[in-house]
């Protein structure tokens, strides 16, 4: 056309340039962090919800007890503690509860700390190719009564530490 028509020129709108994609994900932002011992394991963490510079909450928990009887996870033995897309976290959360409750109706007995390390790490695995935006730290006592502190990577990876942020 240029050749024909040497003095036409399409109009630009500019957005010749422009990118179209799509991410399902926020960081919600967070701090944890994990101590064991000889007979004790501590999660802590920050309540603070954010996107980007923006506050969304002052009260969004990272620790959940997992196994609990009733919401305020009475009984439960097993602490989770989840930063990243909070969304995820609280999904994450949900699906390990919902195991763990399920294995002491069924077998009668607590999970172990050990198994339910385990049990995360393939909930994690089995949604590698669209993972939880999240990063867990799991812990409680062993059968042996000292502290177990496990830390996860989104596709499942985890590894027993003495302490973890």
């Amino acid at each position: 056309m240029a050749s024909i028509l040497p003095h036409f020129s399409a109009p630009t709108t500019g957005h010749e340039n422009r990118e179209h994609s799509f991410n399902p994900y926020t960081d919600n932002g967070g701090s944890t962090l994990g101590i064991a011992g000889s007979d004790f394991c501590i999660l802590a963490g920050d309540t603070r919800s954010t996107s980007g510079y923006n506050i969304n909450s002052r009260y969004a928990p990272k620790l959940f007890k997992i196994g609990g009887d009733d919401e305020t996870g009475e009984g439960a033995h097993i602490v989770l503690s989840v930063v990243g897309f909070a969304a995820d976290g609280q999904a994450l959360k949900e699906r390990l509860d919902s195991i763990v409750k399920v294995y002491r109706y069924q077998h009668g007995k607590p999970i172990t700390v050990n198994a339910c390390a385990q049990r995360l790490s393939t909930i994690l695995y089995s949604k590698r190719f669209f993972p939880y935006y999240a990063h867990a730290i799991l812990g409680g006592l062993d059968e042996e009564g000292r502290g177990a502190l496990y830390s996860y990577d989104p596709v499942g990876s985890y590894e027993r530490e003495q302490c973890r942020a």
